[in-house]
């Protein structure tokens, strides 16, 4: 399978190894002006001799399986194919650029070489790089930037992130027909695009509470593998992470979201923030769902830390203890069909759901609850 010219303004390449093994395949290199080589798979180009001079090479050492993390590199790859593509305006020709420039035009940089990304055979992980990259250089394309999605709900971000991965994988396809990305790499595609693809600095992931959420995910699905709850002092209560590590309350949370609160005593259990919806992707949760999913929340610490795989939730409350729902790490399937892993929820008949109040009249008391800090 020969290289595959990616759509659009820049001189970008994928494909597979064979490439660079062949004379006739560095020839195509040479012939395209590729400067830069990313290599999404173990590879080194020493055997090269003197030609390896010519090129700027990057080795990203991952495997083509959807376990993979390789959402930690896509910082430092795609600024590696944009410093290849592109010089910065106020930087003079031929000058590598120091720092990657997105913007919302598809012309803002001055094109100065080409890059070629390959992994083993050019259809999974370099075409997730390649993916990675476009998300990051033109948002524009795929509905905006989504660094700041204050006003969408996480039903939406959802969906506007498997949207916009999905259009950028098809602009791929055009060129070559066989790109697919494993389910696990799409995934993280999806969070990328979601994070708003910060690729300030080769850490600019591993800082993001996106990524350290879907990285407690992961864990939580290694102990459930293995039949077993997570050790207690692993669990990740989402009330009480520091605001720089915790998913942040959205525009669309404040405005639309309910709390949660005990029937009996009228503790409040959840704000809306860490409300988890579990309507399939572009439709509305139903109505008549038996069911409200919640984060794992500091007030369940008691029932948890004995390390049982499902049990009952009971209010915090220390004069009420109402059973208010379940929790099963393993997951619990909804009235709706729905299935939530892991679960923790709250039945609808024994809690209430208060739309907020969004100003409170000074001098007021609070009733009972409303001073906790969900």
């Amino acid at each position: 399978m020969s290289i595959s010219r990616v759509p659009g303004p820049d001189n970008l390449y994928v494909g597979g190894a064979w490439v660079l093994n062949t004379e006739s395949g560095r020839n195509k290199l040479r012939e395209q002006n590729v400067t830069h080589i990313l290599s999404v798979i173990k590879f080194t180009l020493e055997k090269w001799g003197e030609e390896v001079q010519r090129y700027k090479h990057l080795s990203i050492d991952v495997l083509d399986d959807a376990d993979e993390d390789l959402l930690v590199y896509f910082p430092s790859a795609v600024r590696f194919i944009d410093s290849g593509l592109h010089t910065p305006s106020s930087s003079g020709a031929g000058t590598e650029a120091k720092q990657p420039k997105t913007g919302d035009g598809d012309n803002d940089d001055k094109l100065s070489g080409g890059v070629y990304v390959h992994c083993a055979m050019g259809i999974s992980r370099s075409v997730s790089c390649v993916i990675a990259y476009i998300l990051y250089k033109y948002p524009h394309r795929f509905g905006g930037k989504q660094s700041n999605p204050s006003s969408a709900s996480a039903a939406q971000r959802r969906q506007n992130s498997k949207e916009a991965v999905q259009g950028a994988l098809e602009l791929v396809r055009q060129a070559r027909g066989a790109a697919e990305p494993n389910s696990g790499f799409i995934r993280q595609l999806e969070l990328w695009w979601e994070m708003g693809c910060p690729a300030g600095d080769d850490n600019s992931v591993e800082q993001h509470p996106v990524y350290q959420k879907w990285l407690y995910e992961r864990m939580l699905s290694d102990s459930r593998d293995v039949h077993e709850a997570p050790k207690a002092e692993d669990i990740r209560f989402e009330d009480e992470l520091e605001p720089g590590k915790a998913i942040p309350e959205t525009e669309a949370d404040k405005k639309d979201g309910r709390e949660i609160r005990c029937k009996k005593c009228r503790r409040i259990l959840a704000t809306p923030k860490f409300v988890v919806p579990h309507a399939p992707t572009g439709r509305t949760e139903p109505s008549n769902c038996a069911h409200v999913f919640v984060e794992t929340l500091s007030w369940m610490r008691p029932m948890l830390e004995d390390g049982a795989l499902e049990g009952r939730l009971s209010c915090p409350n220390a004069r009420c203890g109402a059973t208010v729902g379940r929790f099963a790490w393993q997951g619990l399937k909804c009235s709706c069909s729905e299935w939530i892993v892991p679960a923790f929820s709250l039945n609808r008949s024994r809690v209430d759901e208060v739309a907020l109040r969004h100003t409170e009249a000074p001098g007021i008391r609070l009733p009972p609850g409303r001073n906790g800090n969900l």
